[in-house]
């Protein structure tokens, strides 16, 4: 059944601007166009600094596109008027990295909670505030809530923490959860928790999630019915159905992001060639190279490739930008590999 879209970007660029003399740029997010669908997880994946959080922040609000909209159900973020926009604010939050930083160390964890559930009027009084905090404590698993609404932030562990951050995401009912790394920051024995503790939002509640991460595992579990978001120095450069996607990797970068992850079978391990890259670092953002911003480190690149920038082409379930998307040899882990490779 097919889904109205929640979330669309279209064309989106943000561009920081520093120095008086020089102006120095940098394009932190070039071209952007996406969509989530109302009730859908969306993986949105790349290396550090390659513009995720900063579209992250576009989809929350946050930070106003430099060219290009923001649509919220149809609807232009940035010419709403202000009802709608406080609807909008409303229904779009954002769960942080860092989940020490997002809460306020003098505030106790009812404290935090009782805030937006007062301001947005969802609860009446203090009793009723402090009934329904107990409640999303109950809901994201910290049980019994008794033992958690009076503590701290610096009394939790970060598993904890992260719970707390999204049981105040959810005080306000929202449509969307932007989740920025959510499990980047605790140990491994939690992750697997908080991402499961996000897929049950997901499907009870009906909530869309945008999942920020480097990690293509986690991304897997979380969004392996959904789509898959590959980003490369600001620009999307492989987007479509997970399955799909994964299934027939065909832009050389999220070939290499896939040859690069650890496989716990050492004899597997032994049988996987990483992708040779011309360059392991990549470029400086604040000097994008022409045409492909992958040709640098791409080892199929073309003279094309330094002069034109490839578009996302292809059918809506699986696009890629590679002008030779349909030449390069496909890539698929060993098939020993395949069980254990996303545990």
């Amino acid at each position: 059944m097919m889904r109205q879209t929640l979330i669309a970007l279209e064309d989106v660029w943000v561009i920081f601007q520093r120095g008086w003399l020089s102006r120095e740029r940098v394009e932190a997010v070039a071209g952007v166009s996406l969509a989530i669908p109302e009730g859908g997880i969306l993986a949105l994946v790349g290396e550090t600094g390659s513009g995720k959080t900063t579209l992250g922040k576009v989809v929350a609000g946050l930070y106003r596109p430099t060219r290009g909209r923001l649509l919220f159900q149809g609807q232009d973020v940035w010419t709403m008027n202000r009802r709608a926009f406080l609807q909008y604010r409303r229904a779009v939050q954002l769960v942080h990295q860092d989940a020490f930083a997002a809460l306020n160390p003098v505030r106790t964890v009812y404290q935090s909670l009782k805030a937006p559930l007062l301001h947005h009027r969802i609860a009446r009084n203090e009793r009723e505030a402090r009934e329904r905090s107990a409640e999303l404590l109950a809901q994201v698993g910290l049980t019994p809530p008794e033992l958690f609404l009076d503590k701290y932030p610096h009394q939790l562990s970060g598993g904890q923490r992260q719970r707390v951050l999204l049981a105040r995401a959810l005080t306000v009912q929202p449509r969307l959860i932007v989740a920025d790394e959510p499990v980047s920051m605790i140990d491994v024995s939690l992750r697997l928790a908080i991402l499961q503790l996000l897929r049950e939002l997901n499907r009870r509640l009906g909530i869309a999630i945008l999942y920020i991460t480097h990690d293509l595992a986690t991304a897997r579990y979380l969004a392996e019915e959904g789509q898959l978001a590959v980003m490369y120095l600001g620009k999307i450069v492989e987007y479509g159905a997970f399955p799909k996607v994964l299934e027939n990797p065909r832009h050389p970068y999220l070939q290499a992001l896939l040859s690069a992850v650890p496989v716990p079978d050492p004899r597997v391990a032994q049988a996987i060639r990483p992708m040779a890259l011309q360059e392991i670092d990549p470029p400086d953002p604040r000097r994008p190279p022409s045409g492909c911003r992958f040709h640098p480190r791409c080892p199929y690149v073309q003279p094309i490739c330094r002069e034109i920038s490839p578009v996302l082409e292809g059918p809506a379930d699986h696009q890629v930008a590679c002008h030779f998307a349909q030449e390069i040899p496909p890539w698929h882990p060993p098939s020993a590999a395949s069980p254990s490779r996303w545990a």
